[in-house]
């Protein structure tokens, strides 16, 4: 395949079948259209420790964006997406137990408030091997969803006991080993369909 010899510039034509007829689009108008029906994607971190109700689903918040490209969080929890599609919501999570026993967490999704059925998982966490070394675990997921413009997902946690939280842990410094920061929770969207 021959290689362009001068950058391209949007207007060069290509040729399409739209409706079972050849038609020509620029390339700039080609772009923008793929991108706004297909290419709509978000990611999204949180850089506090997040402690969840023991008797009550509690929705995992996000303080910082890492890529926006039409998909929007509001509220801090509400991952609201721009046009009808597929979306697959992909998260994870690292979540921490103090307790001696194992303890449980059940993580499900909302869609405009509504949780939706089937969608929760259980999460076995170990038990701490001593005080000074917690339980800890890094579980995630993925989901695909069918949605329309405007709606909202929420992903949702619900601990066995208070002292089960999703923390953000510190970078490590030297001279002890070397590590970036964690995120207590991540979230990426991308629409497929």
């Amino acid at each position: 395949m021959p290689t362009a010899t001068v950058p391209l510039t949007g207007a060069e034509l290509l040729p399409l079948v739209q409706d079972g007829a050849n038609v020509k689009s620029t390339i700039s108008a080609y772009g923008d259209y793929a991108r706004s029906k297909y290419f709509n994607h978000g990611a999204w971190q949180d850089t506090t420790t997040q402690i969840g109700s023991i008797t009550a689903g509690t929705p995992f918040t996000f303080d910082t964006a890492d890529v926006l490209d039409g998909i929007t969080l509001v509220s801090g929890s509400r991952l609201t997406v721009p046009i009808d599609g597929v979306y697959n919501f992909q998260w994870s999570g690292q979540f921490q137990n103090p307790e001696n026993t194992i303890e449980e967490v059940t993580v499900w999704l909302r869609i405009n408030g509504t949780d939706v059925a089937g969608s929760a998982g259980q999460i076995a966490l170990p038990a701490r091997k001593n005080a000074s070394i917690l339980g800890r675990v890094i579980i995630g997921w993925n989901y695909f969803l069918t949605l329309t413009a405007g709606q909202y997902v929420e992903i949702v946690w619900l601990p066995s006991i208070a002292t089960i939280t999703v923390p953000t842990l510190p970078a490590g410094i030297a001279p002890a080993p070397v590590h970036p920061s964690t995120a207590s929770v991540i979230v990426t969207v991308n629409q497929v369909g």
